[in-house]
């Protein structure tokens, strides 16, 4: 994520303390952590996103989810019409209409992220 000067956020089904226990360990700067456990609900249910998008100002179109699941995360942000990046690190068939990478590095240095030119 340092590679790139993108704000980032993270949007996550994990218990604020575990989640904020592996971004320290990981030494990621997010500029916010959106939870279940404080949105009261598990994506893909919408009221994380819904939660996520209203304190952060942002609209649907802004903004691009990558997830690893495509039940709870792709599902979920699409479902409110984000954009959304499936990261599918096991190389699994990706359906119709769906975009996945295997890692980051494949989504940061693209054009969609960072302008390396």
């Amino acid at each position: 994520m340092k590679s790139c000067d993108i704000p980032y956020y993270i949007v996550s089904n994990i218990d604020t303390d575990d989640i904020i226990a592996a971004i320290h360990y990981h030494g990621l700067t997010p500029l916010k952590i959106f939870t279940s456990e404080d949105a009261k609900s598990y994506k893909p249910r919408t009221e994380l996103f819904e939660m996520a998008l209203k304190k952060t100002n942002l609209n649907p179109q802004e903004i691009v989810h990558i997830g690893d699941s495509l039940s709870s995360d792709i599902k979920g942000a699409a479902n409110l019409g984000i954009n959304t990046i499936w990261m599918n690190r096991n190389h699994k068939e990706v359906p119709d209409g769906i975009v996945a990478v295997a890692s980051f590095a494949d989504i940061l240095h693209t054009s969609f992220f960072c302008d390396e030119n």
